[in-house]
């Protein structure tokens, strides 16, 4: 189960139970719950290995006379591969 599932099982929970209860402190809960949730989900950052950059640089590498900005943008091009 997601975070983000875990979370919206939980406001369900609080909602039954200020439904039931009558308690102010679950409709407060369930507020801060519904706000986390309207959130966007923020993604995890995926980085190079060790062999990824290496594989691009000796490609780079073996086109001789290329630029610096011919190894940043396949670098560019992997990183937004890896992160879409």
């Amino acid at each position: 189960m997601t975070d983000r599932e875990t979370m919206q099982q939980a406001l369900e929970a609080l909602i039954d139970a200020a439904n039931v209860l009558s308690a102010p402190m679950f409709s407060d809960a369930a507020d801060a719950l519904r706000e986390a949730l309207e959130q966007p989900e923020q993604r995890q950052w995926v980085g190079l290995t060790e062999f990824q950059f290496a594989e691009i640089y000796n490609k780079w590498n073996d086109t001789n006379g290329s630029t610096a900005w011919g190894l940043n943008q396949a670098l560019e091009a992997k990183l937004k591969e890896l992160n879409k």
